[in-house]
């Protein structure tokens, strides 16, 4: 069976969480490079994606579709500046996720996009 991807990440410095909404399922994955630095909780964009892209896979399971996939930034290590939460979004988007929401913005929780008809069969 195939589900719809929603992830709810956690970055600490030098570390991510990734929590599948859906099972419940958690992963706490430290970064093999460091892509934290004094003061910025994210100075290295190319580590964070390595780091987002293997705790990510770790947390995946049984079949995926990534249409519609979501990911939610929720408060971990620190405050997120604009540049962090450019560089955390371009990460998600390039990984595959289209809708990137940041805890505590207005869009939280705002609508989910219903599925295709031709692919609401397969849920």
């Amino acid at each position: 069976m195939l589900y719809r991807i929603d992830f709810e990440v956690g970055i600490y410095p030098n570390r991510i969480q990734v929590t599948d909404r859906r099972s419940g399922r958690f992963v706490d994955f430290a970064a093999e490079s460091a892509f934290s630095a004094p003061g910025r909780l994210v100075s290295d964009g190319v580590y964070f994606e390595n780091a987002l892209a293997k705790a990510i896979r770790k947390a995946m399971n049984g079949g995926f579709i990534l249409l519609d996939a979501q990911a939610c930034v929720v408060r971990g290590g620190g405050p997120l500046d604009m540049q962090d939460r450019g560089i955390i979004r371009r990460a998600l988007c390039d990984i595959g996720f289209r809708e990137v929401r940041f805890e505590g913005d207005a869009d939280e929780g705002g609508p989910i996009p219903p599925i295709p008809a031709v692919l609401s069969a397969l849920f």
